[in-house]
């Protein structure tokens, strides 16, 4: 199926509407907070193998997990975990770093040096919700994800030991439900956690979500 070619110097993406069956929309641009920002705006997200291009997508039906089907206290079996909002991002974005960056197995969830960067200045623009899981002393999961308005963009699910990155989504959803945060973007059906019960909406309805939400936290 054919795709549109994105190049450094163009601001915006093609209607994500114009997705293949497997949701690619385009190929190339560059990678920058403000990119990054209008792809979600646009319902595109990202997927950046650090050696190729990197490629865009909006798949049909879209996986989101709202966050008012949340109920508190959430606990893992045999795991004695506690949770809290990340204050620095440095020690959850190296966390995933560790988990992802494998150098024979170089894939999408690799995390970047530029992409460290643009998530940490997310961060200092308060714009990205990092949630840590703790198990006594040890980092050992989180998630991350970019919340702008009523929508957070799913980032990074991460665990070191089992179940702890399902106390993090958990735990982030309940502090963005209070928040004012509608539903966490999961993306398509295999980047999700398969532990929780998320709900499937179509391309069509998600675009529209995120159109009424560009008004509420424009760029």
């Amino acid at each position: 199926m054919p795709y549109f070619e994105i190049k450094k110097e163009d601001t915006g993406f093609p209607p994500a509407y114009f997705s293949d069956p497997d949701g690619l929309l385009a190929v190339g641009g560059d990678m920058t907070e403000d990119r990054l920002l209008r792809g979600y705006h646009s319902g595109v997200y990202y997927w950046h193998h650090p050696l190729k291009h990197i490629k865009w997508w909006s798949p049909d039906p879209r996986i989101v997990f709202f966050t008012d089907s949340v109920m508190l206290p959430f606990s893992v079996p045999g795991a004695a975990f506690t949770s809290r909002v990340a204050l620095q991002p440095e020690p959850l974005l190296r966390l995933c770093q560790s988990k992802y960056n494998l150098k024979d197995q170089i894939g999408p969830e690799w995390l970047s040096e530029r992409m460290f960067r643009i998530f940490a200045g997310l961060h200092a623009k308060g714009l990205l919700h990092m949630q840590e899981v703790w198990q006594g002393p040890d980092l050992v999961g989180g998630f991350l994800g970019t919340s702008l308005g009523e929508i957070c963009f799913g980032e990074y699910a991460v665990a070191m030991v089992p179940g702890a990155d399902t106390f993090a989504i958990i735990h982030a959803a309940r502090y963005l439900n209070d928040r004012g945060v509608q539903f966490i973007d999961m993306q398509k059906e295999t980047a999700r956690c398969t532990v929780l019960e998320y709900d499937a909406i179509s391309r069509v309805d998600y675009l529209g979500r995120c159109r009424s939400n560009e008004a509420l936290s424009p760029i």
